[in-house]
């Protein structure tokens, strides 16, 4: 009987190729979004942001100066770059912290917290 896959010294040396290769070349963070982009993506940031209390105000769908000295926050305590550009590290580590928005957190139907009548980024 035949097996199939790799087995005994063969799969050490390969396994050890791929991880030799892994530490050679990290995985760089990519850039998501920066300051200037808006729509969904930036409101599930800001709703995320809002759910650890780095942002105090309901989420608008544009990445401006609060948005992005929010991030940096995070970054700073997740001992992240900070940047205040949302890349895909930031991303993995604020959602291992946060859950999923719901809809009244992402679409908020009344004046701002805290700051009634005032008008956020």
């Amino acid at each position: 009987m035949r097996r199939s896959g790799r087995s005994g010294p063969a799969a050490l040396l390969a396994l050890a190729a791929l991880t030799l290769a892994t530490a050679c070349h990290p995985v760089r963070a990519t850039p998501l979004l920066a300051p200037g982009a808006h729509g969904p993506a930036v409101r599930d940031l800001q709703a995320r942001l809002a759910q650890l209390h780095l942002l105090d105000h309901t989420p608008t769908g544009r990445y401006a100066t609060e948005t992005a000295t929010a991030l940096r926050t995070f970054q700073k305590q997740a001992g992240l770059p900070q940047t205040g550009a949302y890349t895909t590290a930031d991303r993995a580590a604020l959602n291992s912290r946060t859950h999923k928005p719901k809809h009244d957190e992402l679409h908020y139907q009344g004046t701002p917290r805290n700051q009634p009548g005032k008008h956020f980024d």
